[in-house]
């Protein structure tokens, strides 16, 4: 008899008992649905069905009830007494048993038994499942507004790792133009959006997977595309535009000051909440989703415009939740439940309870140490729902920020199950060019998902393995370990605080006179990043991926590396330009220059591969900038 394996299974279950005996799938064997009238168990019986034909070459039929002539390899069975979304498997001599109370525990039962059908075969050890998860919405929100707006195939991949990871809630973030309103064809006539039939599209994809395609659409803050336009400047609070307060930039990055384009509607413009109208009108239809996420988060206009008497009067917060209750009776009246982001409301902890008792706080904070403990706490006291909300860290890292991710999403599951969160919603966003390559994004969706599905048993969540295994297939069992180390290079940085950045990133974004950054780092730090990162190039070479985007993860993970050495090499010309700016050589500038050609070269072909073409341009346009500033030095 085979050996009875070690699973590894992420999520890992709430229960796991396994004992001695093996039960071997049989080749002429079936898949049994015991309650005839419970039809909708039938995607995760045809899930189970295709997890079986493509791991064990078995094509096992469908069947109402137990059949004599052929033997019951899977049984599905309706157990009232199983919490919702929960799930028991049971495998023992007479087969492999799962129990469900809703066609979603169902369907969380066969992912799990994916990953053990992946690691056993068909002799499947006798074992014991019970689960259930910890959230009762588990989420991930991609940011499709920061220039990158993914292919439909793109998102189709994503939401099949979400299935495999038991997400069951996907947001796609709108801000600007990545959609195609049909009431405002000139906002995106030059851009490649996502229509309205895409949208039934990846709605239907979604929920034959069990995840709900939630709208997503800024509404009151980062509204800078639309009030830039002439035809809607006029309902900005600051329609010329303003300069952001000196605490809310990094002045290395920013010597001069940061200028922003009005990003913040006139609250009391009675035009703004027609235009929302019309825009909710354009985009809700293609949701079934009940829910809508409107943003409204970093408002930094607010009252310090056209509107700056009235905050004075009767203050900024309560001009920010009169409005945000005008947006809830737009949405409500729309049949959906509001979400929206919490960064400003808690800012004036004494308005969190004359929130509409309806409506879903979601409490964002991306820092190891964000105060999710605290501020949770507040919508807890107050009566109002919320989610939590960490990120992957991916953004204006390059290659991401490993071990502030894995604190974050840590963090953010821990105070959330303690304080009632009904959902935890993961975030990617794309700031300033959203330069980072999907598998960059992986780790921090698994690590989330494991966390948001059980947080006690997945603090040490595999996630390494579960790449190598589940998502890579990498024989080598190397790329897991590779990516988790290629995010921590900014641990090598001047140790200096950059929320949400690493300084690499800042280098390459920075104009090639600006000195801010380069002067916290130093030829040791410069040494000691390139050994690192070329340590990590050379296993690039070790790679033997089975999955069916094998050479394009290849590529996207050296132009990552491309990207990190082309900043190292920009710190070095930097630092000669602190000393020597005369005496720089030629023929370095023309090194940096080719070298920045084959970065943009890779850069482009790799982005058409999984986005639309639209955004890419505007994505390499500060890379386009220094290439010029290269050559006014020759």
């Amino acid at each position: 008899m085979s050996e009875i394996p070690v699973l590894q299974l992420l999520p890992r279950p709430r229960t796991l008992t396994v004992t001695g005996g093996l039960f071997r799938i049989p080749a002429k064997g079936s898949i049994v649905l015991n309650d005839a009238e419970n039809r909708d168990i039938l995607p995760a019986a045809r899930k189970l069905q295709e997890v079986t034909s493509q791991v064990l070459r078995l094509e096992l039929p469908l069947s109402i009830g137990p059949r004599p002539s052929r033997q019951s390899a899977y049984n599905f069975s309706y157990n009232r007494l199983l919490p919702a979304q929960a799930y028991e498997i049971t495998a023992g001599a007479d087969g492999i048993a799962i129990s469900y109370s809703t066609p979603e525990g169902a369907y969380y039962a066969v992912a799990t038994l994916k990953q053990i059908l992946e690691q056993c075969g068909r002799d499947v050890p006798y074992l014991s499942i019970l689960d259930q998860p910890d959230f009762a919405a588990r989420g991930l929100m991609i940011d499709i507004s920061r220039n990158k707006i993914p292919k439909l195939e793109t998102l189709y991949r994503i939401i099949d790792l979400m299935s495999d990871l038991k997400f069951n809630q996907l947001q796609l973030y709108i801000e600007g133009s990545p959609f195609a309103y049909e009431s405002f064809p000139r906002v995106w006539e030059l851009e490649t959006p996502i229509t309205g039939e895409e949208i039934l599209r990846i709605d239907a994809y979604s929920r034959e997977r069990f995840i709900e395609l939630v709208p997503n659409q800024n509404s009151f803050g980062h509204m800078e595309h639309w009030l830039s336009r002439p035809e809607f400047n006029h309902l900005a609070e600051i329609p010329e535009g303003f300069m952001l307060p000196d605490t809310m930039y990094d002045s290395d990055l920013y010597p001069d000051g940061l200028f922003m384009q009005p990003g913040t509607f006139h609250t009391e413009d009675p035009e703004v909440l027609s235009l929302l109208g019309r825009m909710y009108d354009d985009l809700l239809p293609y949701f079934t989703s009940s829910q809508f996420n409107v943003g409204c988060d970093e408002t930094y206009e607010l009252g310090l415009g056209k509107s700056k008497a009235l905050a004075d009067s009767a203050g900024k917060g309560q001009l920010y939740l009169s409005f945000l209750q005008r947006i809830h009776e737009l949405v409500t009246a729309r049949g959906k439940t509001m979400q929206f982001w919490g960064d400003i409301i808690i800012q004036h902890p004494e308005l969190i309870p004359h929130l509409p008792k309806d409506i879903i706080a979601m409490e964002w904070g991306y820092s190891a140490g964000h105060p999710f403990e605290a501020d949770t706490l507040k919508f807890r006291e107050a009566g109002i729902p919320f989610y939590v909300c960490p990120g992957t860290s991916s953004w204006n890292s390059l290659t991401g920020r490993t071990d502030n991710m894995l604190a974050n999403l840590r963090n953010a599951a821990v105070h959330g199950k303690t304080n009632g969160a009904i959902g935890y919603l993961i975030t990617d966003w794309g700031d300033f060019g959203h330069w980072q390559h999907l598998p960059v994004s992986y780790a921090g969706f698994i690590y989330g998902a494991a966390l948001s599905w059980n947080v006690e048993n997945n603090l040490e969540a595999d996630v390494a393995g579960y790449l190598n295994r589940s998502v890579f297939q990498d024989r080598s069992a190397t790329i897991g370990q590779l990516l988790l180390d290629l995010g921590n290079y900014y641990k090598l940085e001047s140790g200096t605080l950059r929320p949400n950045d690493s300084e690499l990133s800042m280098l390459l974004r920075s104009r090639l006179d600006n000195m801010g950054i380069v002067k916290k780092l130093t030829p040791v730090h410069f040494d000691q990043l390139e050994a690192y990162i070329s340590t990590i190039e050379e296993q690039l070479e070790e790679l033997d991926l089975a999955c069916d985007d094998a050479e394009l993860v290849r590529e996207e993970l050296a132009n990552g590396i491309h990207f990190v050495k082309h900043a190292l090499y920009l710190g070095r010309l930097k630092l000669q330009l602190t000393t020597s700016p005369g005496k720089i050589d030629p023929a370095l500038l023309q090194g940096q220059i080719k070298d920045l050609d084959l970065l943009l070269h890779s850069y482009r072909q790799l982005w058409t591969r999984r986005n639309r073409a639209g955004g890419l341009e505007q994505s390499v346009s500060k890379l386009l900038r220094l290439r010029s500033e290269y050559e006014a030095l020759i």
